[in-house]
Parts: structure tokens; sequence; C-alpha cells
């Protein structure tokens, strides 16, 4: 069994989730397997939960810096929580999730069932899931997802369901390709104890107890637990081969700008509120009170060679010196997770490129294309799955339609060099290229697929369409023939 020290401070061992491995093959899978494996591995799990929990709270602004305490001068004991977590996970999940995921047709010919895969995913509001599990994988570095074949939803043939991590996760085999073995999701009873349903790739099972305690059974209905959906209907998402989350690499930089701002509130509040010191003078409290009210000290020598004085304890803190050590550590924290600087001032000759290089933008954009790859390697298995409930359900209009027809695309900055991009694509077509796949290339709509239909329908049929673009092209060539003969 791994090491698992519970005394250690979660803060300190945050260092990815871990996957959960068992010694057993898919055709191993039954009621007294699972038992074993619960009793045995889930104990992984629950770590994996405690860190989430962690993550999660430390997102939504439960963070150190509200239990700081402060031994000289308690009564100054300013908290500032400045929550640079949220703003890191709602950029990310802005900037790369921001726009709905496209699926795109390959090769040469449009395909009509394409465009009912994507309003399907508009019926069951897949980009505001997808938004919902990202922000998971920023925060934890995993998201976990499921998938049911619905026959009596009118508007789509699945239902997308987005599982909570801290109490949903898989097992997978402890072999080459690590084959899934099934998958968990529960709920915690008011006794402590957990309570929910297994899936494996052709049946289903419930479980109930504790870590050690588990026992699991057979679902007594009429289809004796049994689907027919032929491989687990429970898909985990990971940012990284690590399972790591964007803020566990800077919560000891966002604990100390927290400190910094806290402390430099502290400090010019003490500047302002200095302490009086009287010198070879003795006030007591009740005088003192009462100099402080009328707003005027008496000071009085009774021997002259110890004069008497009052004089303000100053000792201000250097907020420049501060900024300089805040500056420092924020724009490092930017740069370790990819987002851009914010510059307040620009220089009259930067180009729209030198911007894009010199604040950022380009690794961030770097960045989240290591994300998108790391999404599609799941979301791929996810769409094979959801194309076999269609193919099965009746009058879907998804009949033929298979992975490798499909690309998964995401769509950023539709605007960002639109004139480039309409000449690239006026190029392509001119050059005797494929419309759809002209499309696609120059990267100048989100759905081209939906594009292209739209375009033929608009004029007719594609040989209508050919009809209208050879004669532009011809009278376009006149007309410059026409302008070379008069020059």
């Amino acid at each position: 069994m791994e090491e698992y020290v519970k005394d250690v401070p979660i803060e300190k061992r945050l260092y990815g989730r871990k996957k959960i491995y068992a010694d057993y093959s898919p055709s191993e899978i039954n009621k007294e397997t699972i038992q074993k494996i619960l009793n045995d591995k889930f104990y992984i799990h629950e770590k994996n939960s405690q860190e989430i929990d962690y993550l999660y709270k430390y997102y939504k602004g439960k963070q150190p810096i509200l239990g700081k305490k402060k031994v000289v001068r308690e009564n100054i004991n300013n908290i500032v929580l400045e929550n640079n977590a949220l703003f890191a996970v709602e950029f990310k999940k802005g900037y790369v999730f921001g726009e709905p995921i496209q699926y795109v047709q390959r090769g040469d010919i449009a395909n009509a069932e394409v465009a009912i895969l994507n309003s399907y995913m508009t019926a069951e509001d897949k980009h505001g899931k997808d938004c919902e599990l990202a922000e998971w994988l920023y925060i934890a570095g995993i998201g976990v997802r499921m998938i049911l074949a619905e026959s009596e939803n009118e508007e789509s043939p699945f239902t997308v369901y987005n599982l909570d991590p801290r109490t949903s996760f898989k097992v997978y085999q402890n072999g080459l390709g690590n084959k899934e073995l099934f998958g968990c999701v529960y709920f915690i009873q008011d006794d402590g104890s957990k309570k929910g349903s297994i899936y494996t790739k052709n049946k289903a099972y419930a479980f109930k107890g504790d870590i050690g305690k588990f026992e699991v059974s057979e679902i007594n209905d009429k289809y004796n637990g049994s689907h027919i959906l032929g491989r687990v209907p429970i898909f985990e998402y990971q940012l990284n081969q690590s399972r790591l989350g964007i803020l566990e690499i800077i919560l000891s930089m966002t604990n100390a700008l927290n400190k910094i701002s806290s402390n430099d509130l502290d400090g010019l509040e003490q500047f302002i509120q200095s302490l009086v010191v009287f010198v070879n003078n003795d006030v007591d409290a009740e005088t003192f009170k009462e100099l402080m009210e009328l707003g005027a000290v008496k000071v009085k020598s009774e021997n002259p060679s110890s004069p008497a004085d009052v004089k303000l304890l100053i000792n201000q803190l250097n907020h420049s010196d501060t900024k300089v050590i805040y500056d420092r550590i924020y724009n490092n924290l930017l740069t370790i997770i990819g987002i851009p600087t914010s510059k307040k001032t620009s220089s009259g000759g930067d180009t729209g490129q030198a911007v894009q290089l010199s604040e950022g933008w380009e690794i961030a954009n770097d960045r989240a294309k290591q994300d998108e790859l790391a999404f599609k390697s799941v979301a791929k298995e996810e769409l094979k799955f959801i194309l076999d409930i269609c193919k099965k359900a009746v009058a879907s209009g998804i009949t033929k339609l298979t992975v490798k027809d499909v690309e998964i695309k995401f769509t950023r900055h539709k605007l960002d060099n639109l004139l480039v991009k309409t000449q690239a694509l006026l190029n392509m077509v001119k050059s005797g290229m494929a419309f759809d796949c002209a499309l696609i290339i120059s990267g100048l709509c989100s759905d081209p697929n939906e594009v292209y239909l739209k375009s033929m329908e608009f004029y007719g049929g594609k040989e209508k369409w050919i009809s209208y673009f050879a004669n532009q092209s011809k009278n376009s060539k006149e007309s410059i023939n026409q302008k070379q003969d008069r020059a």
C-alpha cells in the first residue's frame, strides 16, 4: 500500500491527483473483484478527494490569509484577500473554453450528420457543461463526466452529466494500455458512509459502506443491472499527465501576495496611528486620554538636565520597495501559468504581433493548445460513445458518422486577422481548392460544415455555386485585362 501520512497538511502534499490501478483485466471484473478493489484502493480516491476539496475551497476564497495573526499591536491586523486563484481559473476557462467546441467534418465532402450532431450538442447545452468541466480541470487537474442513453429525451438521444470529482472516479487495469475496468459515482450519507453505483462495460452494480467495509450488490431490475452501452459510461478528463491543476503550482505565490498586501495596509495604518512616547514625563492613562481629546499636550521639566519631551514613534514602511516585490511575484505567477500581463502603457510603434509577443498572448495561446490536446484525447472517446448511442437510437438521423469523420475544433479570436483569413479563403478557392476544405484551413468560422451547407443552400446547390464563382472569376479576369490594355 502506498504511504499516506494523514497528519501532513494538505497544502504540503499537492503534487497532482493519482490514477487508481488494479491488477485485474476487464474480463475478471465482477461483484467480488469490484468489492475487493474498492476496499483496497478507495483510500487513493479519498486522498484525491481531500486535495480537490481543499483546492476548490481555496478557489472560492478560503485561503490562509484569513487566519492571519499579529503579535505586536494585534489591534492593527488588516486582512486583504486578493483572490488570484479565482482570476487564474476564470481567465483560463474563458480563454480556452469561451467559445463553443464545434464538431467539424473531416474530408472533402460535407456531411449533414455532422450538423445533426452539433444540434444535439446544442440541445444538451454542451458548451455550458464544457465550461463547468473546465473549471474542475483548472482547479484540480481532473474532471469527470457521464454519458447515458435517454430514450425519453425528445431533444437528444443521450444526456451529458458532469460529476463532482470529489465523489466520482475510474479504475484502470495495471497493465499495457491501462484499459478501463469500471467507473464509480456515489454520495455521502448522513452517517458518513458512502452509497453509489458502479458501471462496467456492460453491467451496473450498487455499493455501500466505507473504506475496508464496502459491500457490492447486483442491481435487481428487469435488465438485471445490464446495459447495452458497450463501455464504461464515465469519462475522466485530465489537464496534463500529472493531473496537476493550475492552483497548486501557484499557491505559495498567491499566499505571498495576500500577505504583502495585508502587511502593507498594516504598515500604513501603523504609520497613521503612531505611538506617542513621553520622555522624562510621567503621564498616566487617564491624563493621556484627556490630552488626546483636547488635542494638546503640556510638557513640564522638573530637572533641567533631563528635559521633558513628547515624540511620535515612527517606523514607516517603504511602499515603493514593497511594490517591486509584489510586481515581481505577480508577474512570475502569470508567466508560470501562461496568462498575459496587463500593461497599462504602450508605445505607439507596437504592431499587433509585437503586442501579442511582448504581453504574453502568444504564450497563452501555446498553453491553450496544450490544454486542447489533453481535452481532445478523452473527448474523442466520449464522441465515439455518443455516436454509438445515436446509431442505436430510433430516428436519430445519425447512422454512418464515425469519429474519423469528425474533427473536434476549439475556436478563439474569431475576429483576429479577419482580413488575412478572408483573403486566404479567396486565394485558396481561386486556386481550385474545394470550398469546404478552404473554410476549414482558413479558420474563418467556428463551424465550417454549417457555413458550407448554408452557402450551397443560398446559391441553390453546388453546381450553381460553381457556375456563379466561375463567372465571377471570368469577369474579374476580363476587368484586369481591360485595365492592362488601357494602360
